[in-house]
């Protein structure tokens, strides 16, 4: 088999990821301060497939955890709970030097989340979020190891729009974007 990736190949990757929130704003009535939403370093598993040597789809889903807090308001900081998300990718990436050792990609596509679960911290009381579709950009590179092993490292950048809930009457609007950095193994099919 060649040294790269060509079409009619699956490759499946998993990784270690670190999600980073950018570009945080927020506003909270009444009580001020802001909405912290913590970085995370999740298990992250993909599976591609090259509809030709240079482009393939990738797909993922999973359930996803954050623990946003307000922080700094008026009454000090405020542990909002936990969230969890399905949350699923679709990226159309294209491949610059597909058969070679070293393949760079580029990716554009849509995320989505839906909430599975939100379990209000002691003191809030239950509040709904919607459910959430955002653009995502991608950068990275495979390189085969040996054999149908492959090392890889990506970069994602996924735009998420704004998001607005009550918690007890308090409204709260928050916008951020969220940058995901992760590197792993891959093996061909």
């Amino acid at each position: 088999m060649d040294a790269g990736l060509q079409a009619g190949d699956w490759l499946v990757r998993g990784r270690l990821s670190g999600s980073i929130p950018t570009q945080r704003r927020s506003h909270i009535d009444l009580i001020g301060g802001k909405i912290d939403t913590p970085a995370a370093i999740l298990p992250d598993f993909d599976v591609s497939y090259f509809l030709t040597d240079h482009v393939a789809i990738e797909g993922q889903a999973g359930a996803v955890r954050t623990r946003p807090a307000i922080r700094n308001s008026l009454v000090g900081d405020i542990a909002i709970g936990s969230i969890w998300n399905a949350a699923a990718m679709g990226i159309v990436q294209y491949h610059f030097l597909p058969i070679a050792r070293l393949n760079p990609y580029l990716g554009v596509g849509v995320a989505a989340t839906t909430p599975l679960a939100i379990e209000p911290a002691r003191g809030i009381p239950d509040f709904k979020l919607k459910s959430q579709a955002s653009p995502v950009l991608q950068a990275g590179f495979d390189y085969r190891i040996t054999g149908n092993w492959f090392a890889n490292a990506m970069v994602k950048y996924v735009f998420l729009p704004r998001s607005a809930y009550e918690l007890g009457g308090v409204k709260v609007t928050a916008e951020m974007n969220m940058l995901i950095v992760g590197a792993g193994l891959g093996y061909r099919f």
